[in-house]
């Protein structure tokens, strides 16, 4: 070798020396970055009340463990593996509002660990998960512990165990993804087309390879069946299947029906806080160019995402809770691609750390910082309705005060008080629509029937009505029976509204407030 080749040969050595040294003091710059913005969103946001949909889920618990059962007693438009989580939460971790905190703090982790194993590099396990977890942070209170949220880990941890499976490992493995998709499907039955899917794609995938496919095939589909037979024999145990099945084909499909937003809306919000990511990604994808680049994972990946897409589109109500699925695997593939992309050269490279910035200067600071602004500690509304329960009784009110509301607060202040309410109707949108709607008339019967049988002691009305009733008190102008029978037989004994607006997401509302009316 002649002068000039050594000269090159060291060169280029130093050169590439020179480049992992710096690329790997750029992951571990990044890494400690996310991390940060990770601690500093858990610390900020540790006292977060139990609110909205996790109070309400929270008191269906409370109220099973007292007898009463989801469908048949109680007018539960939740799937059953969405009130089975909350109720297995209870009884591990705890009641509390901490508890449920700590819950969904494991959940992130749990998600960015199944993230990791299947990207096969540390840092886009980490870069996806905690981007995920902050944005679920950012959208606030309300969405604490979200079902949706369940889903996305759940389908994580499944894909993690599919790869594992496929990447040589056990076969056993797909009973772990057939279990996660099962009990995805338990909670949202949107995803219940989600393990066939990948089974079938799976057995074409490893038929074209002549290995044998009717272990792994066999393994998922007993995984993916168990959870949804455990779901039917509860049911069924509890006497509560025909009533499931019922409610289904009346409640369930006049909610579902209510607060549609426009196609549009709902393809631009879908995935609206990675807008800038994804596009600095798809360049990244036509610019890579890299062999096996279309392989058995991205299939079933995109496959995921297609559900989880369609999943949104079909709930039609564009909140973003209901984007967690598509979003989390969607930050999947696009952490695994710009990692590829920083390890190749010239402008795919480029574009690889310039998605990676804006994940971990931008994204992920901007997002802990709008998470910890949010003033969770304000309860001023369910503190004082639980003073005017117990000055009117405290546990004397057992199975004798009734709310009027779904997720104003009145069931997180029941909750808080242990006082069991005297029916099992929790949700106010079915006694306030539409009159002529055949599924409002059955419920105002069925509500007026036990109304009238054993009259509550105590009734509490909160203000406003899903999706978008009346505004103050105007909804009981939309049922004049029910009006007429408070002003008949009850004194209203107090009207409260809290006097500091709620900053529990990316704006401030006015506070709800709530009237107190006691049995003459």
């Amino acid at each position: 070798m002649g002068p000039d080749l050594r000269c090159r040969s060291v060169y280029t050595g130093s050169f590439l020396r020179t480049r992992v040294l710096r690329d790997s003091v750029a992951r571990t710059g990044a890494a400690a970055i996310l991390i940060a913005c990770a601690v500093f969103f858990a610390a900020t946001t540790w006292h977060w009340p139990l609110a909205g949909d996790a109070s309400l889920m929270h008191y269906v618990a409370f109220l099973t463990d007292h007898g009463m059962r989801p469908y048949r007693d109680i007018a539960e438009i939740n799937m059953p593996g969405a009130f089975l989580v909350d109720d297995g939460v209870m009884h591990t971790l705890g009641g509390g509002s901490l508890a449920w905190r700590v819950f969904d703090l494991l959940l992130i982790g749990v998600g960015a660990a199944a993230m990791a194993a299947m990207a096969r590099d540390w840092l886009a396990g980490i870069f996806a998960g905690v981007l995920l977890g902050l944005i679920h942070g950012r959208d606030g209170v309300f969405d604490l512990g979200q079902r949706d949220f369940v889903v996305a880990v759940l389908l994580l941890v499944g894909f993690a165990a599919l790869f594992r499976a496929t990447r040589g490992g056990s076969a056993q493995w797909m009973v772990v993804f057939g279990l996660c998709s099962g009990l995805a499907a338990t909670i949202k039955p949107t995803y219940l087309l989600m393990a066939p899917s990948i089974l079938v794609a799976l057995v074409i995938w490893l038929r074209r390879r002549d290995v044998r496919w009717r272990v792994p095939a066999g393994w998922g589909t007993v995984g993916f069946l168990a959870p949804l037979l455990t779901v039917v024999l509860w049911l069924w145990r509890m006497r509560a299947l025909g009533a499931f099945v019922r409610i289904n084909r009346t409640l369930v499909v006049y909610h579902a029906g209510l607060a549609h937003r426009p196609f549009g809306y709902l393809l631009l919000h879908s995935i609206a806080p990675l807008m800038p990511l994804v596009m600095v990604w798809l360049v990244v994808v036509l610019v890579l160019e890299r062999k096996g680049w279309w392989n058995w994972e991205r299939a079933a990946l995109v496959v995921g995402m297609a559900v989880g897409l369609v999943s949104y589109l079909m709930q039609a109500k564009g909140y973003p809770y209901q984007r967690y699925p598509l979003l989390a695997l969607l930050l999947l593939v696009i952490g695994m691609d710009l990692m590829a992309a920083t390890r190749r050269a010239g402008l795919a490279r480029v574009l690889g750390w310039v998605g990676i910035a804006f994940g971990v200067l931008w994204l992920a600071p901007v997002s802990a910082w709008a998470a910890s602004r949010y003033e969770g500690r304000n309860l001023e509304f369910q503190h004082a309705l639980v003073a005017d329960l117990d000055r009117l009784g405290g546990q004397r009110l057992n199975g004798e005060v009734q709310c009027i509301d779904t997720t104003g607060g009145c069931y997180g202040a029941l909750y808080q008080a242990r006082l069991v309410q005297s029916s099992g109707w929790m949700y106010d949108e079915f006694l306030f629509g539409p009159e002529r709607n055949g599924v409002v008339a059955a419920s105002r019967q069925q509500f007026r029937q036990g109304f009238e049988a054993c009259p509550p002691r105590v009734v509490v009305v909160v203000d406003g009505l899903f999706p978008a009733g009346p505004p103050g008190f105007g909804k009981l102008a939309l049922w004049p029976e029910l009006q007429s029978a408070l002003e008949r037989d009850y004194v209203m004994v107090d009207e409260v509204r809290p006097p500091d607006a709620v900053f529990w997401w990316a704006r401030k509302d006015e506070p709800r407030s709530f009237r107190i009316y006691v049995r003459k």
